[in-house]
């Protein structure tokens, strides 16, 4: 008998077939004498619409809500990869498969996925749990020999099924009950219990900025003899003064005062900060947004790139930023990979004989699922280093210098404040003199936690005279609140506990859906649509409170650990939907919203080169309706500076290209002439 092995990806299916020896390659598998290696293309199995269940449920009514459908009539085949499930269902029920291993993503997610096939293709065959940190030879190799009992997720499973069922039952039935009560002509609302309250968020800090009213201050400084400044302080802090008879009272004193200022306090600290925790996603995603830009669902994919296809990086949807005790005993070899171009003498300074367990990195109390992201155990990270783009490098090199500077000494500076009196006011000075850069030396990107003053300040005594060559009000304003950008905007939503490492990016994703955005991004910085700004103005409180997903999330861990059931769950979020779709039917009269309504032809017979499904028109596009199932096909109406009509889109559809085209615009405002063509979906220009 032979055992099935069923990978989440291809890429990662073929991984795996290599360390089984499997070399046979068939439709959708690879076989060997003892295994075969099949996958899905991430989900096979989802949950079925309303109408799926009752053709009736088409047509929106609000008195057919809230929805609740028997869990075990609700998952379906996913049109869009139905030929690949019919694969592993074969291979599932084929004689000759004993057993099989469970090789999905190692996590809540990756889990869920896995059961559902199992579920939908009637298995009824023993399996075990393959529960990897990476894909290379030697990581798949431990796994498949260390393969796990599916008893030890039955809790993890509970919870990833309530999560999917919750999200599930709140989008569709808050969707529709809102279209149809604040959603006036015909505009369609989207509801999701992460990303309306991280829209909520979004919309009040641009209220916040819009409403701000900026007031002048002062600061009042000293220009010392010697070189450096002092700042006036009130009741010991620096003093921000808004009156400007109180600033010229203050200059009047002083500058009336000419004998030298006293130094009160001199006081020099040494100080020492040990390398930062290794990354997780969230704050490789925070880091990278904030030096280069990349949006959180970029760093995701390119991640995802290194795990996958490059195979040096670690588990990429990770919540941890520690390291377990068992890769202790292997860290070495993880150091040694790293040991290639500008790294090389770097990891020529760790001693790899003293590298000690440090729990502020080695811990297994802070690891969950996942350890933190560190460089894989690879053979020539050199050669895989130069096939990357700059943003793979970018992404990589970060993790890289993060993970090596945990071996490095700490960072080692003197920190002087002195405190000096003139005319009965007390003024201070900062300064920092570094001693030994330590872990530092491994960074070559700027570090943001050291925005203390470098000024170098002069060795003093207490009661040292200073002589004042000035003094000067410092003109400042108050600012508003800063913009939420593509890295602030992760911190957000881990304070406010909306979403997870591996699901922040396809959340903000969402909100800016093409076809009715709720926010924008421009130049790195979110800004809410008005569609946005008046969808919260008239939403209830209890819909868009930033604590409805930290409880979600909170009970959902109360379920992992056993100590509610899934069951009482689900019930809990019906009898609320119950209560709020109530009200919201009670005030439709009464409130509501509008925007440009989808324009939907009746009689358009486009049909989605990928999928097959309907297209239909909106106010700036062609897009296929299959877009919930995953299809992310679409048709801009403006390419390059030039409309795009409805028989251009025939044509593409039809044919794959349009006849040539004249009048495209170039960045520098010249014109070019080409014929649209269609190349895996996406519409490129053929010229000549």
């Amino acid at each position: 008998m032979k055992t099935l092995v069923i990978a989440e990806k291809p890429s990662a299916g073929a991984d795996m077939a290599k360390v089984l020896n499997c070399t046979q390659k068939k439709t959708g598998y690879i076989e060997g004498d003892r295994y075969i290696v099949t996958w899905a293309i991430g989900h096979l199995v989802g949950l079925k619409y309303p109408e799926e269940h009752d053709p009736r449920y088409k047509q929106w009514r609000l008195e057919d809500l809230p929805f609740y459908f028997s869990f075990q009539d609700s998952l379906k085949v996913l049109s869009n990869t139905k030929a690949q499930f019919q694969v592993v269902k074969q291979l599932i029920n084929r004689a000759d498969v004993g057993s099989i291993i469970n090789a999905g993503d190692a996590g809540r997610e990756g889990y869920l996925i896995q059961e559902w096939i199992y579920r939908l293709a009637g298995n009824r065959k023993p399996k075990k749990v393959l529960w990897a940190s990476s894909l290379t030879d030697e990581a798949l190799k431990k796994a498949f020999a260390n393969l796990k009992e599916p008893t030890e997720f039955k809790l993890l499973l509970e919870e990833a099924e309530a999560r999917a069922m919750g999200d599930y039952s709140m989008g569709i039935n808050y969707s529709r009950a809102l279209t149809l009560t604040i959603g006036k002509q015909k505009t369609m609302l989207s509801y999701g219990r992460c990303q309306t309250p991280l829209l909520h968020l979004i919309v009040r800090r641009d209220n916040e900025i819009e409403s701000f009213v900026s007031r002048p201050y002062y600061n009042i400084e000293l220009q010392y003899s010697k070189g450096f400044k002092g700042t006036l302080l009130l009741d010991g802090k620096i003093a921000d003064i808004f009156d400007e008879e109180e600033v010229r009272h203050f200059e009047m004193k002083l500058q009336g005062d000419h004998r030298p200022a006293i130094v009160m306090e001199y006081i020099s600290t040494d100080k020492q900060r040990k390398p930062p925790a290794l990354y997780n996603l969230a704050e490789l995603q925070k880091n990278m947004g904030s030096h280069y830009g990349y949006a959180p669902e970029e760093t995701l994919a390119i991640a995802q790139t290194l795990y996958e296809k490059y195979k040096v990086l670690s588990y990429p949807r990770t919540d941890s930023r520690a390291l377990s005790m068992d890769l202790y005993r292997e860290v070495g070899e993880h150091i040694k990979s790293c040991k290639w171009g500008k790294y090389e003498s770097i990891v020529d300074r760790i001693d790899l004989t003293k590298i000690q367990p440090d729990k502020a990195y080695f811990n297994d109390v802070k690891v969950t699922d996942h350890h933190a992201l560190i460089p894989t155990i690879h053979s020539d990270m050199k050669q895989a280093f130069s096939q990357m783009t700059e943003p793979e490098r970018n992404v990589f090199e970060a993790v890289v210098r993060s993970f090596l500077a945990i071996f490095y000494p700490p960072y080692e500076y003197q920190v002087t404040e002195i405190v000096t009196e003139k005319a009965g006011c007390n003024f201070s000075s900062k300064g920092t003199v570094i001693k030994s850069l330590g872990y530092k030396e491994v960074f070559n990107l700027e570090d943001k936690e050291d925005d203390d003053s470098k000024e170098i300040l002069p060795v003093l005594e207490k009661g040292h005279e200073l002589n004042v060559d000035g003094v000067k009000a410092i003109d400042k304003k108050t600012k508003p609140p800063a913009r939420y950008t593509v890295s602030s905007i992760i911190a957000l939503m881990e304070k406010n506990h909306i979403g997870t490492s591996a699901t922040r990016g396809e959340i903000i994703k969402k909100l800016m859906n093409q076809r009715n955005p709720y926010i924008r991004l421009e130049k790195s910085k979110y800004y809410s649509t008005e569609l946005g700004r008046d969808y919260i103005n008239v939403l209830p409180e209890a819909l868009k409170d930033v604590e409805i997903t930290a409880k979600f999330e909170n009970q959902l861990q109360e379920i992992s650990a056993g100590n509610i059931t899934k069951e009482a769950f689900l019930q809990q979020l019906r009898d609320e939907e119950v209560e709020i779709i109530g009200y919201l039917k009670s005030c439709q009269e009464t409130v509501g919203i509008s925007s440009t309504p989808q324009k939907i032809p009746e009689s358009s017979n486009l049909r989605c080169p990928k999928c097959g499904k309907p297209v239909r028109e909106n106010t700036k596009a062609f897009g296929c309706t299959g877009y919930r199932d995953g299809c992310e096909f679409t048709i801009w109406k403006e390419k390059a500076g030039k409309k795009v009509t409805e028989s251009m889109v025939k044509q593409l559809i039809s044919k794959g290209s349009t006849s040539v085209l004249k009048g495209f615009k170039k960045k520098d405002g010249s014109t070019f002439d080409a014929a649209l063509i269609l190349v895996d979906g996406k519409v490129e220009f053929k010229r000549g």
